[in-house]
């Protein structure tokens, strides 16, 4: 009669703990890795974005701050960024409560053209400014 010893009996199952060991880890790196490239591309979009935004923002407050405002239409391209940047100024005929004609009333509208992960956007901001209330 032979009699197994406990130790030998558990080196059998050892290479199975190593090998259901490796599967979990790999379930866990891959899942790991997923979410870093998800986040990653989250951090570039909101990147891209909050950089449009910015150019937006600048082109308009330079529209809106200048002395003299004329009706037209200006558009800049910016290399680096490949944005088109189109500055439109438009006066208004608004009334104030007292029903009278608000004159030099302007609305200043910026609209950004890109492309951002293979697709056209477009972006858009608009101001108003009433020229009695910035002169000096």
């Amino acid at each position: 009669m032979k009699i197994e010893s406990s130790s030998r009996r558990g080196n059998g199952f050892m290479l199975m703990e190593v090998v259901l060991a490796l599967f979990i880890f790999a379930i866990v790196a891959t899942s790991f890795t997923r979410a870093l490239s998800s986040l990653w591309r989250t951090t570039t979009f909101v990147k891209e974005e909050l950089v449009i935004t910015q150019i937006m923002d600048s082109a308009l407050h330079e529209a809106l701050y200048l002395q003299q405002l004329e009706e037209g239409t200006t558009e800049v391209y910016i290399e680096e960024r490949d944005v088109n940047v189109e500055t439109l100024v438009v006066p208004l005929e608004l009334e104030n409560e007292e029903g009278t004609l608000l004159q030099q009333m302007w609305q200043v509208t910026v609209i950004a053209r890109y492309e951002q992960d293979g697709i056209d956007e477009e972006r858009s901001a608009r101001g108003w400014r009433y020229l009695p209330l910035y002169r000096p």
